[in-house]
């Protein structure tokens, strides 16, 4: 075990968890920590791609990013009146991707053309769409407190990283995915569901069975402590099976053994849009 990557995920753990329960989700600190989050993530992804030969517009698919994560967070804190804050965003996704494909137009070589266009929409569609229903869960509730569904979901997924790096770096055996992952367990993976259903029980003894403006039953907590680790497992491997393809180990160096950028939201990717989702469908105001 590596002492001191658990160090400092504590540290960085301590000090997101202190700011985000401190500032409130309409503060526009807000906002600018989730666009650089943002952009840092697709900065390392483009990277990732041009490193395996897949072109892309990365200032056009950044900007782009960029003002969509902001756009996501503008409609929740000043909706329009008339006007719904989804229309408006699927408006602003649709009109990103004909400019996309509109700027093949400038290109003499038609192949090359629409790799480009491929690769900017998949950077843009990988790290910036799906980051926007993490802000969507940021914004959930009353603006003037601190976020409540975005927190649950990090500690949710977050503490379930750790159960699965505890429990595989001790007893891992059975391994997940070889192929993609050597050193992820099944043991691990279960690991992770521990922690994250110990994780949810606690949050619904602690207040009182709510998740920002949403009600909630044991069983919902016992629910997404299950699928949450699951997913975020395949959002890691998805992000393994680019770093594999281009041969390196790590998206990014922001601290010691914990990668970049990509390397850490890299299983909220994939677990913000399915609590969206889940909440959407089956809890209740």
């Amino acid at each position: 075990m590596d002492k001191k990557r658990v160090v400092l995920g504590l540290i960085i753990a301590a000090v997101l968890s202190g700011a985000v329960l401190l500032v409130p989700a309409g503060n526009i600190a807000v906002l600018l920590g989730l666009m650089a989050v943002c952009g840092l993530a697709m900065r390392e992804v483009y990277a990732l791609m041009e490193r395996g030969d897949l072109p892309a517009s990365k200032k056009m698919g950044m900007i782009s990013g960029l003002l969509f994560v902001a756009m996501t967070w503008l409609v929740s804190k000043h909706p329009c009146p008339g006007f719904s804050g989804d229309d408006m965003l699927w408006s602003l996704l649709l009109i990103i991707l004909m400019i996309i494909f509109f700027r093949l137009f400038g290109y003499r070589d038609a192949r090359q053309a629409l790799r480009n266009a491929l690769g900017t929409i998949f950077g843009f569609l990988y790290v910036a769409f799906f980051w926007s229903f993490f802000v969507r869960l940021y914004m959930a509730g009353d603006l003037a407190e601190p976020t409540r569904a975005a927190f649950y979901l990090l500690l949710a997924v977050k503490w379930g990283d750790a159960g699965a790096y505890f429990i595989g770096s001790r007893f891992g055996k059975h391994k997940l995915f070889p192929r993609i992952s050597p050193k992820k367990s099944w043991e691990g993976l279960f690991g992770g569901i521990l922690f994250s259903c110990v994780v949810g029980v606690l949050w619904w003894l602690c207040t009182g069975g709510t998740l920002g403006p949403y009600q909630f039953q044991l069983y919902h907590t016992l629910i997404l402590g299950v699928l949450l680790p699951i997913i975020g497992t395949m959002g890691d491997l998805v992000e393994s099976i680019f770093k594999r393809a281009v041969d390196i180990k790590d998206s990014g160096a922001i601290a010691h053994g914990m990668g970049g950028m990509l390397d850490m939201i890299d299983s909220l990717l994939f677990t913000a849009p399915f609590m969206y989702i889940y909440i959407k469908f089956f809890l209740t105001r």
